[in-house]
């Protein structure tokens, strides 16, 4: 019977830890983000400044390019820069830490 006990509380602790992880990840970002989307503009602005200031020519090619309405990938070819150092997907990287959701502005 002492192993079933055993079994049953490290079962929970293990639940538990998976409830911790998903409301880290899932519900309490989600908190952090204001409704009109500043703390997502914010948040890309500062990353743009402090984390990835060399992203910033590119981020601006993209933006001009897609609201254009020219193709994603046509853009993406366009600012690349060849693939040189910092490439568009360094770029994404470096913006993925912003977690809040701007399309719901």
């Amino acid at each position: 019977m002492g192993k079933g006990k055993r079994l049953t509380k490290t079962l929970l602790f293990e639940c538990l830890i998976i409830l911790i992880i998903v409301c880290d990840i899932i519900i309490l970002p989600s908190f952090g983000c204001p409704t009109d989307g500043n703390g997502c503009r914010n948040c890309i602005v500062n990353h743009i400044k402090i984390d990835c200031p060399k992203c910033a020519p590119i981020m601006r090619c993209m933006a001009k390019c897609l609201w254009c309405g020219t193709s994603r990938s046509k853009c993406i070819n366009k600012c690349d820069c060849k693939g040189t150092y910092p490439r568009l997907s360094d770029c994404k990287n470096c913006l993925s830490q912003c977690k809040c959701s701007c399309s719901s502005v």
